[in-house]
């Protein structure tokens, strides 16, 4: 609607161009259709928009020539464009056997504008109650590879109604009328998309969202893709399945089965931006995540590493059902000990996925963290003084004073043992051992006004808690702990721990509701520290974390490293690679520095040689460099001066020994004496 926008895909988003401010028809005439002529001449479609008015816009690549015809212009101006043509929706180019084109314009005024290259004069077919006459252009894609032009023509009288049939013109002009017909609603339109493709074929979509297609001698019906209205496109692939999209997502027909397959965001991705919880399986790496598919549609997915499966009510054989009356899940659990997983679909009880089922473990309507201890028990913590766990047959209460639960955590080395955190109480217990501290035992809190964050259990009966005035690290088997109100130079006022890693760093995150900072994920490591910010609200960049509000945090292990799994309030998921060693000399992930403005490689994932492609903000001295995820240095590809620009590396897939690397994940670098910035990219062998 408002203008064109052009890219190169192996350049990526730097390469966008709006086109919009190099014509003025172009950025208010509501771009609907366009088409590419022999020539390299690149033609428009214009509905009009916000009172400018439709036509057709022609532009030559490498020059500022931009040419506009609408209705209303004198005809010594136009080219023989008509007066009263104001409305353009569809525009095609059609080659002359002789060499040069034609252009079709069509709209709803009826018949079509055509315009001949040769003589660069438009021509208008109105349509009129005569066979043959050409009412509209059935599509955006109405010309064939072969040159073969489709149209809506008049048949005739039937029953004093008029009928139209569906043509095809052959580049030398002659006319065919394919002998049977798709019988089409009698709506407005009743072709919403229509697509001609090979020597003779097409595709349709009629506007009771049944799908056609003429194989060169029938037209033949290939079903109902999905009930409603608003089909926006169809293609088919080299194989023969047929691709329809519009309102409701995507669906695929299968060209052996003639079944057609559903695909949406129910079934297909991972929801929506609010996912409250997730959990990670320890074994195998899969993600659970408490988000929706949308209003009204369930409830959960699961992220197996490739692919997102969904559990809600809209899942077309690609998931698993959602039986609950709730759109929402506000926390789930792995449970190592069974394989299974127990999820809180909002208000309705916590139940446990089976692998084929759903069983209600009765008792409990509302949870705000769940953890399973080394016994398999699962424990629940919900909204006022509600501690509970499960041992299978029933449930538990254990003492809790702490008034509304925050957060669990699973003790890594007392057995059966859990962290729980609430608002005034932070308590160590197994069901009977009970280590309990409330607000009123730390001096440095007022108890009329401070409230305690998340704890993050650690290793020997430590844990990390957060609070209004700063984090303390506490001992549950001494009593003791230390109080803290900076980590290495950085805040932790306010601050929220979220994990205990494997190297012994405690990450915490950062987020001041009045903006002054500082925001984002932080880690300390007993001397050293750092942070991954988040942009300044209003500006945009990319990478980065997402957002500091981070509502969970899990830690999923992977060959020399460890990742961190976040979801962050309002803006999805984000994950963070740490190799095993030094996370400050770590390759920053996916951000932007003085030295490059555009990383790529290509392709990613690679089975073998790729080329990376980097666009360098200035010219100057550049090294690039190729490391595993611990940080090891495996091969130098350049080291020289290089001028600001695009410019392309390629890697064979060897270490500095000549040695083929393994499947993992891998990291470009890009260095300079401004900084340094690097890409992550897949290697599968």
């Amino acid at each position: 609607w408002r203008g064109a926008l052009w890219m190169d895909p192996d350049v990526g988003p730097s390469s966008l161009v709006n086109f919009a401010s190099q014509s003025s028809a172009l950025a208010t005439g509501g771009c609907r259709d366009l088409d590419i002529s022999p020539d390299g001449k690149v033609w428009f479609a214009l509905q009009g928009f916000g009172g400018s008015r439709g036509g057709v816009v022609r532009h030559t690549p490498g020059t500022s020539d931009w040419h506009y015809w609408t209705g209303g212009n004198p005809p010594e101006g136009g080219n023989g464009w008509p007066l009263l043509v104001w409305v353009v929706d569809h525009i095609a180019v059609q080659p002359k056997p002789a060499g040069g084109y034609s252009v079709w314009a069509s709209g709803s005024s009826g018949g079509v504008v055509v315009l001949d290259s040769d003589t660069q004069v438009w021509t208008h077919q109105e349509f009129s109650f005569t066979v043959g006459s050409i009412l509209e252009l059935p599509g955006k894609e109405s010309v064939d590879d072969a040159g073969n032009l489709w149209a809506r023509r008049f048949a005739g009288f039937v029953n004093n109604a008029a009928t139209y049939s569906l043509d095809m013109r052959q580049p030398d002009g002659t006319w065919i009328s394919p002998p049977s017909q798709p019988v089409l609603p009698a709506v407005n339109p009743p072709i919403w998309a229509f697509r001609a493709f090979g020597d003779g074929q097409a595709l349709l979509v009629d506007g009771n969202s049944r799908v056609h297609r003429f194989d060169g001698t029938n037209w033949l019906d290939y079903g109902i893709w999905r009930e409603g209205a608003y089909s926006n496109d169809i293609d088919i692939d080299e194989i023969g399945n047929v691709w329809v999209v519009g309102t409701g997502g995507a669906a695929k027909r299968d060209a052996e089965t003639g079944i057609w397959q559903r695909h949406r965001v129910s079934n297909s991705s991972q929801y929506d931006f609010f996912s409250n919880d997730l959990s990670v399986d320890p074994s195998t790496g899969d993600v659970y995540v408490c988000a929706n598919a949308g209003p009204g549609v369930g409830g959960m997915t699961m992220f197996d590493g490739m692919r997102w499966t969904g559990y809600n009510d809209v899942e077309y054989g690609l998931g698993h059902p959602w039986p609950f009356p709730t759109d929402n899940s506000e926390v789930v659990v792995f449970r190592p000990s069974t394989g299974s997983f127990v999820v809180n679909p909002m208000f309705n009880g916590l139940h446990e996925w089976t692998g084929s089922g759903w069983t209600n473990l009765d008792g409990m309507s509302r949870s705000v963290d769940m953890v399973e201890d080394s016994f398999g028990r699962v424990w629940s913590l919900g909204e006022y003084f509600s501690l509970y766990y499960h041992d299978g047959t029933g449930w538990t209460s254990v003492p809790n004073n702490g008034t509304w639960g925050v957060n669990m955590q699973r003790d890594p080395d007392r057995a059966g043992t859990v962290w729980v955190s609430t608002y005034f109480e932070v308590i160590r217990t197994d069901g009977d051992y009970r280590y309990s501290r409330n607000s009123n035992s730390f001096p440095q809190l007022n108890p009329q006004s401070d409230i305690l964050s998340t704890v993050a259990a650690g290793p020997d009966g430590t844990a990390w808690m957060g609070s209004t005035k700063g984090m303390f690290h506490l001992d549950a088997e001494t009593g003791t702990y230390t109080y803290h109100t900076s980590l290495g130079g950085i805040s932790c006022m306010g601050g929220s721990p979220l994990a205990v890693t494997p190297d012994g760093r405690v990450w915490w995150a950062m987020f001041d509701p009045h903006g002054t900072g500082p925001h984002g994920l932080a880690w300390f490591d007993g001397s050293e520290s750092g942070i991954y910010s988040t942009p300044r609200l209003g500006e945009f960049q990319w990478g980065g974390l997402p957002h500091a509000q981070i509502e969970a945090l899990e830690v999923r292990e992977i060959p020399g490293g460890y990742e961190l799994w976040m979801s962050c309030a309002s803006r999805g998921i984000a994950v963070l690679t740490v190799p095993s060693n030094d996370p400050a000399s770590a390759p920053p992930i996916g951000t932007q520095s003085q030295v490059a403005t555009y990383i790529t490689t290509l392709p990613n994932p690679t089975t073998g040689p790729t080329t990376l492609r980097l666009e360098l903000a200035s010219t100057g001295n550049i090294e690039v460099t190729i490391h595993d995820v611990t940080g090891r240095l495996l091969r130098s590809l350049a080291n020289e001066s290089l001028t600001a620009g695009l410019h392309d590396l390629l890697w064979d897939g060897l270490d500095a020994n000549g040695r083929e690397v393994g499947s993992g994940v891998y990291f470009v670098r890009v260095g300079s004496p401004d900084g340094h910035v690097a890409k992550r990219m897949m290697v599968t062998r």
